[in-house]
């Protein structure tokens, strides 16, 4: 059983090496014993689908982690995608702390989410089966939360999956065999 676990939620539509240095980093610096990427069915903040399906979100996030050379300690779950629109995080921590007894649960997040994780369905429970490790960039500044657990973690990225799905990403902000899948199954066309 890994004794630090990090879940890292979130539409990787499509997965990009934003994400997966950032994992990278986290790893390195909290000595995370194994990494989960959750890819949610659709957040409650949003209205919309994503454009990539939630079995091609996972089988890119399945191919970048092989690239990366990953597979002894992260992996793509199927818990959220699996289940009915919305995904809410509680039931994603609840999962896993059930599924790991005595692991130490993280959450990686941005500083946007972690200002607005109040607003998050059933905070009182996030608060207290996980520890965050809120992304911080550009040398911004957030405020910790009396009673909760979070380690600040600086890092910049340019890659933006908005930018990719309107094809204005640059080549080097995707992986090789994520572009490759992009390419064989006509996703964001102008990427």
């Amino acid at each position: 059983m890994p004794r630090n676990l990090a879940l890292f939620g979130g539409t990787f539509d499509p997965v990009h090496n934003g994400h997966l240095d950032l994992v990278a980093l986290a790893r390195e610096r909290l000595r995370l014993d194994r990494v989960v990427f959750v890819p949610c069915a659709r957040s409650p903040f949003k209205e919309s689908d994503t454009l990539a399906t939630p079995d091609q979100r996972r089988d890119m996030l399945d191919l970048a982690i092989a690239e990366r050379g990953w597979t002894d300690w992260a992996a793509a779950s199927r818990f959220e995608i699996d289940r009915p629109p919305p995904s809410y995080s509680w039931m994603t921590a609840e999962h896993f702390a059930a599924a790991n007894p005595g692991a130490i649960l993280h959450w990686i997040l941005g500083a946007d989410q972690w200002e607005a994780i109040g607003d998050w369905a059933e905070p009182e429970k996030l608060r207290r089966l996980l520890r965050f490790i809120v992304v911080t960039r550009d040398g911004s500044k957030v405020r910790p939360r009396p009673g909760w657990r979070a380690t600040f973690l600086e890092f910049d990225h340019p890659a933006s999956a908005t930018a990719i799905r309107a094809g204005e990403g640059e080549p080097d902000w995707l992986p090789a065999s994520v572009r490759n899948y992009l390419e064989t199954h006509g996703l964001y066309s102008q990427a």
